[in-house]
């Protein structure tokens, strides 16, 4: 373990202070029937192992944005993709 006599500097890209904006995509499902359907996310494409993770524990994909959440079962999902959108504060 390492100890610090003084605090280790701050890397410039990151700021305490200033939390990251949000990021925004859309995400697109393909059903095992074929059909598609697109739903707004507030997260960035990042997070799709961690939803694949908890699609596998779950057996649910859950996803959500500022005023709604989406649980599709997991058997019912050929597969899904996220596409990037935003990455900053919307006005």
């Amino acid at each position: 373990m390492t100890y610090y006599a003084t605090q280790p500097r701050k890397k410039e890209w990151f700021d305490e202070e200033k939390p990251a904006p949000p990021a925004y995509s859309i995400a697109e499902i393909v059903f095992m029937d074929g059909t598609k359907h697109e739903f707004m996310v507030k997260a960035s494409p990042s997070v799709v192992p961690h939803l694949t993770k908890e699609m596998s524990n779950s057996g649910y994909l859950t996803l959500w944005n500022d005023s709604d959440t989406m649980c599709i079962r997991a058997d019912q999902i050929k597969h899904f993709s996220m596409r990037l959108v935003t990455n900053g504060e919307t006005k």
